[in-house]
């Protein structure tokens, strides 16, 4: 009986194509028969074996403390994002409905920061004057 070969293109990456040429002279054989007895012993193996659960480590465990917001309140989470924003990037953040229930400040109203100073426009358009 004479077995029928199939042949094949392999795309392999250069340092895997002289990885592989290396190997075959040490062995003395050729590229294709590596590659098949690799093939070949893959195979073999069948699927791969499943990890056992208790192999993995198990998952850090944070309290975070309470949440900031409900999630599931759209407003409330983009007041948050944008409080937190402002703050971020102006040293700012706009006033709550706490401190417009307080009677201090319109509601959206900037409230600086203590260590920053707030925002004065004219002494911004003087700087870019000179």
């Amino acid at each position: 009986m004479v077995a029928h070969m199939k042949k094949t293109t392999l795309n392999l990456d250069e340092a895997t194509m002289a990885r592989l040429k290396e190997e075959a002279i040490r062995r003395k054989t050729t590229m294709g028969a590596l590659v098949e007895a690799g093939i070949r012993r893959i195979l073999a193996e069948g699927e791969a074996p499943a990890r056992a659960a208790e192999t993995l480590p198990p998952l850090p465990l944070y309290d975070m403390g309470e949440p900031l917001v409900d999630v599931a309140d759209r407003e409330a989470l983009y007041e948050v994002l944008d409080r937190e924003r402002d703050e971020r990037l102006y040293g700012a953040r706009p006033a709550s409905t706490a401190d417009s229930a307080a009677g201090t400040l319109e509601p959206g109203q900037l409230v600086a920061a203590e260590d920053v100073a707030p925002y004065d426009p004219e002494a911004h358009d003087a700087t870019d004057e000179a």
